[in-house]
């Protein structure tokens, strides 16, 4: 089912699972200002769409997820014109509760690169790469991707990344965790979307819980992120979906969740 499309942006939504494509092939998938709010548009949408169970992000063909932006957006006085109020591609100051995968088709340097860290896990194709290339054209990967970058992976690498623009393979990524799994280009999509099917068939709201803590607890003490967590656990221990699990669990079938 189409659920969003325009010239720069085709979204299909099916079985709970929203496939979101960048479509500017021609541009090496770069964001213009309309695509970039347009995706803003539909995360925003998205975010409580109960039939939207998870994400999936990737770029039109096989040769770039997402150049980053595209250039000729830029103002005469150099203003950037694709950064919405959730950041790049409306996602790279964005915590969603929804789960989000960056299925990354092809290269993903730049404001590319943001995106695909921006998600909560990435597949690559094996002829993906990755790069923050912002320092080569004067300016930096402001919407995540130093921050990020420092977070996720060896600092030595990072720096080297941040400082010379020097863009890494796929399996070199896969090595130093900043992915989670390297496919063949024609299998990307299928893999994609049996990782959404897995997460579909776990609870929404242990799902969304799980990401907030997780994100939360890197900037809490132990304690105090224990003490978050146990607050947390008591309250959706109450829910008609924290009652429903363990009650579907003991009579041995699959779970109705109704994500409250």
């Amino acid at each position: 089912m189409i659920y969003f499309e325009n010239e720069g942006l085709i979204c299909e939504l099916n079985d709970g699972i929203l496939l979101l494509k960048i479509n500017r092939e021609s541009k090496a998938n770069a964001l213009n200002g309309v695509t970039s709010y347009a995706m803003e548009e539909v995360l925003n949408k998205a975010e409580n769409d109960k039939d939207v169970r998870v994400i999936i992000i990737t770029g039109a063909g096989f040769k770039a997820f997402c150049a980053g932006e595209d250039l000729s957006e830029l103002s005469s006085s150099g203003e950037c014109a694709t950064v919405t109020p959730h950041g790049f591609g409306g996602i790279t100051n964005r915590l969603s509760k929804k789960p989000i995968i960056a299925a990354v088709n092809g290269f993903a340097v730049g404001g590319g690169m943001e995106i695909a860290m921006s998600c909560d896990l990435i597949v690559a194709a094996e002829h993906a790469k990755f790069g923050l290339t912002e320092v080569k054209i004067g300016l930096i990967a402001s919407t995540g991707g130093l921050v990020r970058l420092a977070r996720d992976i060896p600092t030595k690498l990072a720096m080297d990344m941040m400082l010379t623009g020097r863009v890494i393979k796929a399996d070199e990524a896969l090595k130093h965790n900043l992915i989670n799994k390297v496919v063949s280009s024609e299998n990307l999509l299928d893999e994609a979307y049996e990782l959404a099917r897995t997460i579909c068939k776990n609870a929404p709201l242990s799902l969304e819980f799980s990401k907030m803590i997780f994100h939360r607890a890197k900037q809490m003490s132990l304690e105090d992120a224990t003490a978050y967590c146990d607050i947390a656990y008591r309250f959706i221990e109450k829910t008609a979906d924290g009652i429903e699990g363990p009650k579907a669990f003991m009579e041995k079938r699959e779970a109705k969740w109704q994500g409250k």
